[in-house]
């Protein structure tokens, strides 16, 4: 079996580009829907926690009691239900890669699902522009 044919396309749309699906992860928002709703009714999306809670964390007593420290944080949910399977990876290489890599695999693959797109299946090259930023 040999593999479908790239098009070739014109000249004029040689550097083309569309973009056809998004996705986005965001505290308080697990889709790009729910962060423009937050957007749109001013909903706060940073969580503030108690000093009982940070220590119950793991953050040292003295740097809680610290009166510049902020005891906020944005906290993207399910950050740890990475499915190693599904993108080929085996349990125990997830357990050391950086859950901002394993957020980003899952974000590609939600643009690729927003677009309609299967990978496999599409007749010519398909690819995902992606970018991350703290």
């Amino acid at each position: 079996m040999s593999a479908p044919a790239v098009p070739v396309l014109p000249d004029a749309l040689a550097d083309a580009i569309a973009v056809v699906g998004m996705a986005g992860r965001f505290p308080g928002a697990p889709d790009l829907a729910a962060f423009w709703r937050n957007l749109r009714e001013g909903r706060e999306s940073i969580q503030c926690f108690s000093p009982e809670e940070l220590v119950a964390a793991g953050v040292p007593a003295a740097l809680v009691a610290d009166p510049d420290y902020v005891r906020a944080k944005g906290v993207i949910d399910d950050a740890d239900t990475f499915d190693a399977a599904f993108f080929g990876y085996l349990p125990s290489d997830v357990e050391i890669m950086d859950p901002q890599h394993r957020l980003f695999l899952e974000c590609a693959w939600a643009a690729l699902e927003d677009a309609g797109y299967d990978p496999l299946a599409a007749p010519g090259l398909v690819g995902v522009f992606g970018g991350m930023s703290q």
